[in-house]
């Protein structure tokens, strides 16, 4: 069984991906939107009928549907975070956050960098702080990621989600006064960091 994609930011619409895993039947009611639909291969594999690939390639397209997004609601029919966690499909990874930037088109926080990035957002009766947490695990071990050397961030673009303009926003615990712009909604600032950690601390009044 493959996935083809619609609407989701860095995946073709026309590669269908493989899907990993058993899934739930369905079809999309009117008017929601459909991120991924079910492709059945040519033919089911069999003691007697198979490929000489891992997979049978696909043929086209099916109405069922994979992943629906409507009235604030996500459905996932197939097993995405399992197969995610077994296979590591980016294909996985843009289809699941496709979804979430539907059902919260207004998040905390947005935060460009590299996928491993880790944010938090920690609100304070003086102001708002942002920790960016970047550092790559390495796996030694059979079962246990070690960390050592941090990752830096270069010119990584950071958007905090504030009632009103802040007083100053500064790049803790240098106290480097970072140039920043408000749109009404969001506060825009870059960062830039070498040690693997920045703290964006947006003071108000």
């Amino acid at each position: 069984m493959f996935l083809a994609c619609q609407g989701v930011p860095g995946v073709p619409e026309d590669f269908p991906v493989i899907s990993h895993g058993s899934r739930l039947t369905a079809r999309a009611l009117p008017g929601a939107e459909v991120l991924a639909r079910v492709v059945a291969p040519y033919f089911p594999r069999s003691w007697d009928r198979f490929c000489g690939h891992s997979y049978t390639p696909p043929a086209d397209p099916t109405d069922e549907a994979a992943v629906v997004v409507g009235d604030g609601v996500a459905a996932v029919t197939v097993s995405l975070l399992e197969a995610f966690h077994e296979h590591g499909l980016e294909t996985y990874r843009r289809l699941l956050g496709a979804a979430l930037d539907r059902l919260l088109p207004d998040p905390l926080v947005r935060a460009g960098g590299p996928v491993h990035l880790e944010t938090t957002v920690k609100r304070t009766a003086a102001g708002t702080v942002v920790h960016l947490i970047s550092f790559v695990p390495s796996r030694e071990t059979p079962e246990l990621d070690l960390v050592h050397d941090p990752f830096p961030l270069v010119d990584v673009p950071v958007a905090v989600r504030l009632a009103a303009a802040p007083r100053s926003v500064r790049l803790q615990p240098a106290g480097l006064e970072l140039p920043w712009e408000y749109d009404g909604e969001y506060v825009h600032v870059r960062v830039t960091t070498g040690d693997g950690h920045a703290m964006i601390v947006a003071e108000h009044d």
